[in-house]
């Protein structure tokens, strides 16, 4: 099913109104366009001098009747460059609409313009069209089809986050090598939780709470499975200044990585880390991630879904729409400004890093349980 939500669009009518203000002798327009509307072409303003010209023809009647007749016709087509468009026609014996001046508009004109996204508010001022005001047209947004998220194999189970009351589904990972039993519990979904939202335009960050961004800024991906995006540091719990140095170099971003680290994760659960990934991607050392993928919005449906794993893809447009990318406990060896992160798309599964300050999602794995870590 596919979800749409409606902007709401600016009034058209109170912007009209604007412009119709902006015509007034005391306002200036913002800018100029050069364009010519054929609906307001008009012929310059009557010239006085034509006048006394009829005057003196008119006088040299009596004598010359026929000089007067030449000279009325000489005068006409003379004074036909300075008539309006209505003593223009009362002339047109003589005259000649080539040799007409044309205005760009009328003066005080109003016009309005349409286009696919925007509406142009324009006014004729100083014979010149110069634009009031721009009201822009917000399209309605299409979201993508989340119906198939889960996984129809999987067997689910759930968890609440008592910080927001936000339920989580839930999925099991088993296996048994060499006789040993390897288990844990993760969370089938990316973690969506913060006290501040943030966006791309965030420059002052507060440390004193979690903070978290959604996809191009629009909450509706953090509410519906996408989940939240985070800065490494904020992933691992730790002050936004451990972004750009090492967790080594500076005492406030002091962390071991050896165990488990609970991050921006409930109490109790941990930010999952790089070997419990590959237990879930790898299968007799083959590359199995496509089974992880969800069947919803990536271009193409791979594998299952079997462990229920449900990955989305980073967002719903190019490039986004064919990989994703998690955090996970570490640093790129040698280079401390960048974090360790998973990366799975339609090929494949691998692990490399990029800068700290990235947005990432996260995945939560339950202490309890878990073989792995101690």
């Amino acid at each position: 099913m596919k979800t749409i939500k409606k902007l709401g669009l600016v009034s058209a009518v109170a912007f009209a109104m604007l412009a119709f203000s902006a015509c007034d002798d005391s306002s200036s327009a913002s800018s100029d366009e050069t364009g010519t509307s054929s609906s307001s072409v008009e012929t310059s303003d009557l010239d006085e001098s034509s006048s006394s010209v009829d005057k003196k023809s008119s006088g040299n009647e009596s004598t010359e009747k026929d000089k007067s007749s030449s000279s009325k016709k000489t005068t006409a087509s003379s004074s036909a460059l300075s008539t309006d468009s209505k003593k223009s026609s009362s002339s047109g014996k003589s005259g000649s609409s080539s040799s007409q001046t044309y205005r760009r508009c009328q003066e005080g004109t109003i016009d309005t313009l349409f286009e696919e996204n925007e509406i142009i508010y324009r006014c004729c001022k100083n014979d010149m069209w110069r634009i009031d005001s721009i009201v822009k047209l917000e399209q309605s947004k299409v979201y993508p089809d989340m119906d198939s998220v889960f996984g129809s194999e999987a067997v689910y189970g759930t968890f609440t986050d008592l910080r927001n009351n936000k339920v989580y589904k839930t999925t099991k990972y088993y296996d048994r090598v060499d006789g040993k039993e390897y288990r844990f519990t993760v969370m089938a979904q990316n973690l969506n939780y913060a006290e501040i939202t943030i966006d791309s335009t965030t420059k002052v960050f507060d440390d004193s709470k979690i903070e978290k961004r959604c996809y191009k800024d629009d909450p509706w991906y953090c509410d519906n499975y996408f989940g939240a995006l985070y800065s490494w540091s904020e992933a691992m719990g730790l002050p936004k200044v451990c972004d750009s140095v090492g967790v080594a170099d500076n005492p406030k971003c002091s962390a071991d990585f050896g165990n488990r680290v609970q991050g921006v994760c409930p109490e109790g659960w941990h930010v999952m880390n790089e070997i419990e990934w590959k237990h879930f991607a790898y299968y007799n050392g083959i590359d199995m991630s496509y089974t992880l993928l969800s069947h919803a919005v990536w271009p193409q449906k791979k594998g299952h879904n079997s462990y229920g794993m449900s990955i989305l893809p980073y967002g719903d447009e190019e490039p986004y729409l064919n990989q994703t990318l998690f955090w996970i406990p570490e640093e790129e060896e040698d280079k401390a400004l960048r974090g360790k992160r998973i990366l799975v798309n339609l090929s494949g599964f691998s692990v490399s890093s990029s800068e700290k300050k990235g947005y990432r999602y996260i995945r939560c794995v339950l202490d309890e349980g878990d073989s792995f870590l101690n």
